[in-house]
């Protein structure tokens, strides 16, 4: 067991709006310490055990133990660990605020659209800037616009007119399969070409696929912007060894209900 490192989970809200000051947890109040764990992997199975139902973006911190002001001490989870976790797993418990000098490591938790855990990611440097987050289906993202205007899609109920969002790919990455249930805009800004894939409105990804090759090299057939039309399957692949920025637009706005994904 390596014990000169503990992993600490907290909402990004948290994180980020106490910035400079210890981190404190309400179990330090209530059981005398901050809760924490031996290992990433062990945290994932702590977070789709015991928050599955929140909606924050829950954060990763990675602490030198040596550093912590406060005791560590290594105990069983009472009354039994968490779902996933191994019996006999010892937790380190904080007794005491955490020291943000001892941060050796921020990461950000990427999600299943059915909520589950499945990943914890550092941000790059193009991500940190924007404040994106992981998407579902790759990459990183934040929505960026949301119109006023509403519009009732059949059987989707009320949605904004549109939407927008930042949407980085970093290098040689692929985005997972998917399909919204409206027009999807793309634009490109920053970075390599993105070779946008259409797959058309099966029940799967159809096996033969069109592309546009996003991008600034108008001459060599790159696009500026591209649409993908409601209900097509998609993905996005970059194509360079650096992140890759564009904008979504989607109308009616986009909604995780309105999104499929395999």
């Amino acid at each position: 067991m390596n014990t000169s490192t503990v992993f600490h989970l907290l909402s990004s809200e948290s994180y980020h709006s106490t910035t400079g000051e210890p981190i404190t947890a309400t179990s330090l109040e209530r059981e005398g310490f901050v809760h924490c764990s031996p290992d990433a992997e062990t945290t994932l199975a702590v977070a789709n055990s015991l928050y599955r139902s929140t909606e924050e973006q829950l954060v990763l911190l990675e602490l030198d133990a040596a550093s912590l002001s406060a005791p560590v001490r290594w105990e069983a989870p009472a009354p039994f660990p968490p779902e996933g976790v191994p019996a006999g797993t010892l937790f380190p418990h904080v007794y005491g605020a955490l020291d943000r000098a001892a941060i050796r490591g921020v990461s950000y938790a990427r999600r299943d659209t059915d909520g589950r855990f499945v990943s914890f990611e550092s941000r790059g440097e193009i991500a940190e800037r924007l404040d994106l987050l992981p998407h579902p289906e790759g990459g990183w993202y934040r929505r960026t616009w949301t119109c006023a205007q509403t519009s009732r899609p059949e059987g989707r109920g009320v949605r904004p007119s549109a939407t927008a969002i930042y949407y980085l790919l970093p290098a040689g990455q692929r985005s997972r399969w998917h399909r919204v249930e409206s027009d999807e805009l793309w634009m490109w800004h920053s970075g390599p070409a993105l070779l946008l894939r259409d797959a058309g409105r099966g029940r799967e990804p159809e096996e033969r696929t069109g592309a546009v090759t996003l991008g600034p090299d108008l001459p060599g057939g790159q696009v500026p912007q591209s649409l993908v039309p409601a209900d097509s399957w998609q993905c996005a692949e970059n194509t360079g060894d650096t992140d890759t920025l564009v904008s979504c637009v989607v109308s009616p706005g986009f909604d995780f209900a309105d999104f499929q994904m395999i």
